[in-house]
């Protein structure tokens, strides 16, 4: 692991343990790159939001409007419901579980983004009518990169390249797409076997990039925290939704 501590926009502990992987044993450090997993979803959200800024999307368009392939149930998804998790979609994991009941994790296809989205259409609701409950959905960020993509018109590694990683300095961090681009200075993942470590570094879902694809360092993390102190991609008016408790349809305060 990497740890970072900053008080009062100061650096006051930075320190690396272990090492990147068992094959070099090289010691993890500040440059050392991690798989975010599930904290990959704020920088999905900043994209939402500068395309919001760019009058290219809006919180309050319905899913079908995007996707007009979408099945009718995306006519009552909003991007506000996607990125507050309220959104009500199936999670993909279970429909995989499902499908793969039985099968180890490591026989079964890597499923990517678009697999996502073909899934999902393949449904015929929710599991609740969206904006009435709180669920936290992998689908709908999967979801919200696929926007990014349609609305951009640039990958949605090459969005956030574009339009986060480079204006902020953070030149390690990256989407990554095997076959498409490498993680420098990359700490691998590793289970204990009956035999010894066995490097695992993937599994069947860690191809989807808009709910787990980033990979960063402390030395980039530093200067994100920054850049969201100092405003240095939205105004504090147009981070104000980022920061403000949503309510259900009902008017009621959201609960998890």
């Amino acid at each position: 692991c990497a740890v970072l501590v900053i008080k009062d926009g100061q650096r006051i502990f930075r320190k690396g343990y272990g090492v990147t992987d068992l094959r070099t044993l090289r010691k993890i450090g500040p440059e050392t790159n991690f798989r975010l997993a599930s904290l990959t979803k704020q920088f999905t959200a900043m994209a939402i939001m500068l395309l919001v800024h760019d009058g290219k999307l809006r919180y309050e368009e319905r899913l079908t409007e995007i996707f007009p392939d979408f099945p009718v149930y995306g006519k009552t998804i909003t991007i506000r419901q996607l990125l507050n998790h309220t959104s009500g979609l199936i999670d993909y994991e279970d429909i995989m579980a499902k499908q793969y009941a039985g099968i180890p994790d490591n026989k079964i296809p890597q499923i990517n983004d678009a697999g996502v989205l073909d899934q999902l259409k393949h449904e015929t609701g929710t599991r609740f009518a969206p904006g009435t409950k709180w669920a936290y959905s992998n689908s709908g960020y999967v979801l919200l990169a696929l926007v990014v993509e349609k609305r951009s018109g640039m990958s949605f590694g090459d969005f956030l390249h574009h339009r986060v990683f480079t204006p902020l300095g953070m030149s390690g961090t990256l989407a990554y797409q095997k076959g498409k681009n490498e993680v420098a200075h990359r700490a691998y993942g590793h289970t204990k076997t009956a035999v010894g470590w066995s490097e695992t570094d993937q599994s069947s879902t860690s191809a989807t990039l808009g709910d787990g694809g980033v990979y960063t360092s402390l030395d980039d993390l530093e200067k994100w925290d920054a850049a969201l102190v100092h405003h240095a991609l939205l105004t504090a008016k147009e981070m104000e939704p980022a920061y403000t408790a949503a309510t259900l349809a009902n008017g009621s305060p959201l609960q998890q």
